[in-house]
């Protein structure tokens, strides 16, 4: 089985490195418990996990966003159908959620090949820019959705968080 893939742009992952990810490695964190599969994914099981995770790390509950969460899932079906891990298919983030009806400040997370909401997070919780969006507190709702398909990974993961643009200001 190929190991799962995690993609993230626009933040420093690529330029922290490996210092950063010895960084993060090192520390003990919080890993979701449970092992919902895909197929049982429900939204207050996605609320539950996301905010338990945000909570053990200090940072503050996120609320679901159903314009959020449709902007996830056409990107998940797009890149399940595509059999592409891929921040670009369907047009930029801000073109996607735009088309979806946001207009705030957003930030994604994708992962591929993670059987369960709790693999994904924790990949998620693992990658120093993956990390960063996933508990940052400038966003106060998020959607996700997965999606199953072709390519090598098979499971496709997105997650949008959003919030103000004011926030993002100061």
């Amino acid at each position: 089985m190929k190991n799962p893939v995690l993609s993230r742009r626009n933040l420093v992952g690529n330029i922290l490195g490996l210092s950063a990810g010895f960084l993060v490695a090192s520390c003990s964190q919080y890993i979701p418990e449970g092992a919902t599969s895909p197929a049982a994914l429900s939204q207050a099981t996605m609320l539950a996990q996301i905010n338990a995770t945000r909570a053990a790390n200090g940072r503050k509950p996120l609320s679901y966003s159903p314009i959020l969460g449709r902007a996830a899932t056409t990107h998940a079906r797009l890149m399940a159908s595509r059999g592409e891990l891929s921040h670009t298919l369907g047009g930029s983030l801000r073109e996607r959620v735009t088309a979806a009806g946001y207009r705030g400040a957003v930030g994604e997370n994708l992962a591929g090949g993670q059987r369960t909401l709790e693999l994904a997070i924790k990949g998620w919780l693992e990658s120093p820019a993956h990390r960063s969006t996933l508990l940052n507190d400038r966003f106060n709702e998020f959607g996700l959705a997965v999606a199953s398909g072709g390519g090598a990974h098979k499971i496709y993961w997105a997650m949008i968080l959003g919030g103000s643009f004011a926030a993002w200001q100061s």
